[in-house]
């Protein structure tokens, strides 16, 4: 049992050591993974934003070309309007000149369409590009913080898990179980005691978890 306590003892020292040397880095790592995630994000929409508007320009290109061809059937249909010679003929020719007229409005009301979708997406890109460079010079100057306290400490901390895995292979699960809950609760898993009181919480403890203790 003595051997028991002094593993959870030496567990305990290794297990405040980390908690320091986290402690030490501050927000830093939750700071500049949450950075990096923003960024790839932002990055990820304006690719998808930019492949839309590569779409989106071709559709415009498709309807230019249509209403292209249209205006020149139009043109067609009102010179052979001069050359009709017969109310019939008229009427057939009026009525392609009309569906003509239709289909070049309908496709400049697409076309247009297309025009503002671009120009938001334009806009998004614009506005991402800009969080992006702001957000990049920020987590720049976050990860060289990072790396400094990392280079400071890495050696140690490797050290530290290696004597910490060790130890926990030895340790009955059953105490550390009790010794875990404890110290992901209060940081705290092994404690003295003072007097007659838990060097923890301190609470008084009753004389016989005293002499059964010591």
């Amino acid at each position: 049992m003595k051997q028991t306590l002094e593993q959870l003892i030496k567990l305990q020292e290794i297990d405040q050591r980390l908690l320091e040397i986290k402690e030490h880095m501050g927000d830093l790592p939750v700071t500049v993974e949450t950075q990096e995630l923003e960024v790839a994000s932002l990055q990820s929409e304006n690719e998808q934003k930019q492949s839309r508007i590569e779409e989106i320009e071709k559709e415009i290109r498709h309807h230019e070309s249509e209403i292209e061809d249209f205006t020149t059937k139009l043109e067609k249909y009102k010179e052979q309007l001069f050359l009709v010679k017969s109310n019939k003929e008229y009427d057939a020719i009026s009525q392609e000149i009309d569906h003509m007229k239709a289909a070049i409005t309908e496709s400049e009301d697409v076309q247009f369409k297309f025009e503002e979708e671009k120009t938001e997406l334009e806009e998004t890109i614009k506005l991402n590009t800009n969080k992006i460079e702001s957000i990049s010079e920020s987590l720049k100057n976050n990860q060289s913080e990072l790396q400094s306290a990392m280079a400071e400490t890495t050696h140690e901390q490797e050290e530290l898990k290696s004597n910490r895995n060790t130890l926990y292979k030895d340790i009955d699960p059953s105490y550390l179980n009790v010794y875990e809950t404890l110290f992901n609760a209060r940081n705290v898993g092994m404690v003295s005691i003072i007097g007659t009181a838990c060097g923890g919480c301190y609470s008084q403890l009753p004389l016989q978890t005293i002499i059964e203790i010591r």
